[in-house]
């Protein structure tokens, strides 16, 4: 059979690559970059492992430890995050408060922490008081984040709390992102109980063993990507160029990247669904309009290395958070040699700074040192680093976030309606269904098992 053809070597064309070959399928892969992976990059500078785009997945997702099963050298490699220096800390008023311990997101998985904060007003801490004496609700239509917050626990905790914690996820706007897509776990506590907290608590409750939070490798990310694309051996070609042109004639799909086109009866378009909308606007207008119509937001990355000692303040935990009325520049900060010892020598101290919009679009064109100079600065505001970094590395992602904005549901859904409209054509990604790695190496799954599926 003809090798199917997929378009995006990150995360997800090379999962779905690599599950295609383990069922004895061919692919050919294309990728406009000189190198696979996409947002995933480790740089080895000084025996620091830093990393370009995420620095872990969450573990309570099992897609990658299901993959790590087949992949011995992948398992190996796993560590864990240091959850015994697990704090987090959010910038106000010119200084970092403590999140309160054991949060479930925005909703205290434990009272006695959140009663002691310094990070909430009387005011917030009686407002969550009086959220357990919630009733059920059935919500008849998609709300925003910002509302099923504000309608339990008011404007302080969104502020201060759920939206600073998924400006790291979604670097997007509260009141834009959808509660169904983005939460919709919560959704289930207000429709079961009523109460988020009292959902949430249960749940602590409920988990039989501490899990880590965070996972990830011991030689950085890359190993990820880099053990899919090995796994996938001869079975996979590489074509380093950018797709031009994708139509349909008669039962197979055609693609055509610089000089050559290619067909099969089945593409992955595993790229960013602005750019799958452009690739089908001539053979699949309906569907490239939905597709489009998927917002995307930017960030920059950028890390700081220094001698540990020369810090003015000690790293006791995994970062900071920055509310957007407090922000300048950074949204949000990770001690990378708190979560990840393994990831420095123990006399560094590696500063990640992470840039979201409305500030990272406005920043893409501005010369390197300007933006490091401007994420140097945050770090003296809240964290008084008035020294300068041994090192430093800066990486943009203009357009890499997808947003799950209201409606994303019924969006999707007409997406998966019109693509059984076109036979073969499959989308893979994080603009769907989870923005996480592990979420889009089971979509790859799901499509490879589709097209084993149509081959049988």
């Amino acid at each position: 059979m003809d090798p199917v053809l997929v378009v995006g070597g990150g995360v997800s064309g090379l999962s779905t690559a690599y599950y295609l070959s383990q069922a004895g399928i061919s692919s050919v892969l294309f990728e406009k970059a000189r190198r696979l992976g996409g947002l995933i990059q480790t740089d080895l500078i000084q025996d620091c492992r830093l990393e370009a785009g995420p620095d872990s997945y969450l573990a309570a997702k099992p897609a990658i430890k299901e993959l790590a099963c087949d992949l011995p050298a992948l398992e190996s490699q796993i560590i864990s995050s240091n959850d015994a220096a697990r704090r987090v800390f959010v910038a106000r008023a010119g200084r970092l408060v403590p999140l309160p311990a054991g949060m479930v997101m925005m909703a205290p998985g434990r009272w006695p922490p959140v009663l002691r904060s310094e990070l909430l007003s009387a005011r917030a801490k009686t407002r969550l008081l009086q959220e357990i004496f919630f009733k059920p609700r059935q919500r008849a239509e998609d709300i925003s984040v910002s509302q099923l917050v504000e309608d339990h626990f008011g404007d302080e905790v969104l502020e201060l709390i759920a939206a600073p914690l998924l400006s790291g996820v979604y670097g997007g706007d509260t009141a834009a992102l959808s509660a169904a897509s983005v939460l919709p776990r919560f959704l289930a506590y207000e429709k079961e109980y009523g109460s988020l907290i009292r959902g949430a608590r249960r749940e602590v409750r409920q988990k039989k063993s501490r899990e880590p939070l965070f996972q990830s490798f011991r030689d950085g990310m890359q190993v990820l990507t880099d053990s899919l694309a090995r796994a996938a051996g001869g079975r996979l070609s590489v074509v380093h160029a950018e797709v031009s042109q994708v139509r349909r004639s008669g039962s197979v799909w055609q693609v055509r990247a610089g000089e050559q086109t290619l067909s099969s009866p089945d593409l992955v378009l595993a790229c960013p669904a602005y750019t799958s909308a452009r690739l089908l606007e001539n053979s699949a207008a309906p569907l490239a309009q939905d597709l489009s119509a998927i917002p995307y937001s930017s960030a920059i990355l950028v890390t700081l290395v220094y001698e540990r000692a020369a810090l003015e303040r000690s790293l006791d935990g995994f970062g900071f958070l920055v509310p957007a009325h407090e922000r300048q520049v950074l949204a949000a900060a990770t001690w990378v040699n708190v979560k990840f010892p393994i990831r420095a020598p123990s006399h560094l101290a590696v500063l990640r700074g992470f840039v979201v919009d409305p500030q990272a679009t406005g920043l893409l064109q501005v010369p390197d040192a300007e933006i490091i100079g401007l994420v140097r600065k945050d770090f003296s505001r809240w964290m008084g680093t008035s020294v300068a970094p041994l090192f430093s590395t800066i990486y943009r992602w203009p357009d890499s976030m997808p947003q799950y904005v209201v409606g994303h549901s019924q969006r999707y859904a007409r997406i998966k309606q019109l693509l059984e409209q076109y036979p073969g054509l499959h989308l893979a990604g994080n603009a769907y269904d989870g923005v996480g790695i592990p979420d889009c190496i089971r979509r790859a799954q799901d499509i490879s098992k589709r097209v084993i599926d149509r081959c049988v």
